[in-house]
């Protein structure tokens, strides 16, 4: 794996891969690749969802700070909802348009955690493509053909070859796995190492 290049485990319906967003453009500002791969976290949630645990305490008061202080609004929807749909969904970009990608899931996550609305439902996922510019019958045929489907279980094949448990989790160089979400403090500091490793000082051929 080369060192610029960092894969990325999420869930949409994780609020830590909510304010994991964060972190990643932490990662890219200082140029280094992301690769955002989704894995269902929760797959005893099936079709129809569940209802949500009490939002309080100091795990979710965490949670608000860290949202606010990446400027992520964070309103606690009711039910969690299925996310398997909405994961093949980016995996569809991703094999389409993975220009788009990162926009597309952050007008997933945007949906769910910010606006509340159903992220099974079709409708609500094609406007989240639809407004991030996603060509709309390569990504429609995608799903439908079972391509999407098939890359999600791929892509969750190889987070167990990562040993990947957790969401969000991050791979970086010599598989070096980091598993939650971690101070934005410890991003700048990768970012900065991952980064000198792209662009090592070479300043001595010009000698």
């Amino acid at each position: 794996m080369n060192s610029h290049h960092v894969l990325h485990w999420f869930d949409f319906i994780c609020p830590f891969c909510y304010i994991a967003q964060d972190r990643n453009r932490i990662l890219r500002e200082a140029a280094v690749s992301v690769i955002d791969l989704p894995m269902q976290i929760h797959p005893e949630i099936g079709p129809g969802g569940a209802p949500a645990p009490p939002r309080a305490g100091p795990m979710y008061d965490y949670l608000v700070e860290e949202a606010r202080a990446a400027g992520l609004e964070l309103n606690w929807s009711p039910r969690i909802p299925y996310s398997r749909f909405a994961l093949a969904a980016a995996q569809a970009v991703r094999i389409n348009e993975p220009e788009y990608q990162p926009a597309f899931n952050a007008a997933v996550f945007d949906a769910y955690f910010a606006r509340g609305q159903d992220i099974e439902d079709w409708t609500v996922i094609a406007q989240c493509a639809e407004d991030v510019g996603v060509e709309p019958f390569a990504f429609q045929y995608s799903i439908t053909s079972g391509i999407a489907d098939n890359e999600l279980r791929f892509a969750e094949e190889q987070a167990r070859k990562h040993h990947v448990l957790a969401t969000p989790s991050w791979v970086v160089k010599n598989d070096q796995l980091i598993a939650g979400l971690r101070p934005r403090a410890f991003f700048i500091a990768l970012s900065r190492t991952l980064s000198c490793a792209h662009h090592p000082d070479d300043s001595s051929r010009d000698r």
